[in-house]
């Protein structure tokens, strides 16, 4: 189990960071090729994108459930879209499957959110590093930066600090 984190934290972070969220949904269980696919191709991303951290992707979290989905943290849209078109990585190929093999079909249903969030305040209590913190480090909440005002006021006076892998 993670360490917890005693007292509040905040991210060590200002600038453009982007938030990246993406889900399924099966809608016939029993077309299993179609579902099983787009169900297995996202661990082999994750996996691709784990283990090249000048990728972009700084964190992610996978939630199971009825719909799985990933939340993920990247540095640049720019960084997202490199590997989303990126003829080497696992991306394309999934893509291009699913365009051949399921498009037009509500076997599976999938969708995304792409955020480009530049003010933003995080906080924490208690926990390990979490979110945004975890994703490119955190630090204690003091100061000026006590309340979420002053936390978004900081951050819109900082230069972009994301990191670059």
């Amino acid at each position: 189990m993670a360490k917890i984190v005693p007292g509040r934290m905040t991210a060590n972070h200002s600038g453009d960071i982007v938030v990246f969220i993406i889900g399924m949904r099966v809608n016939h269980p029993l077309r299993l090729k179609s579902w099983l696919y787009v169900f297995f191709a996202m661990p082999r991303m994750l996996l691709y994108l784990s283990r090249r951290r000048d990728s972009g992707m700084l964190l992610y979290r996978l939630y199971l459930g009825p719909s799985p989905m990933v939340l993920s943290y990247w540095r640049s849209p720019e960084a997202l879209q490199a590997f989303a078109a990126d003829a080497a990585a696992p991306h394309l190929p999934a893509w291009r499957w699913f365009n051949s093999t399921v498009r037009g079909r509500d076997d599976v249903g999938i969708w995304h959110e792409t955020y480009v969030i530049g003010d933003h305040e995080t906080i924490s209590y208690a926990m390990p590093p979490w979110g945004l913190a975890k994703a490119i480090g955190g630090r204690p909440i003091d100061g000026p930066h006590a309340s979420a005002r002053g936390r978004l006021a900081e951050n819109a006076r900082r230069p972009n600090t994301c990191p670059r892998s």
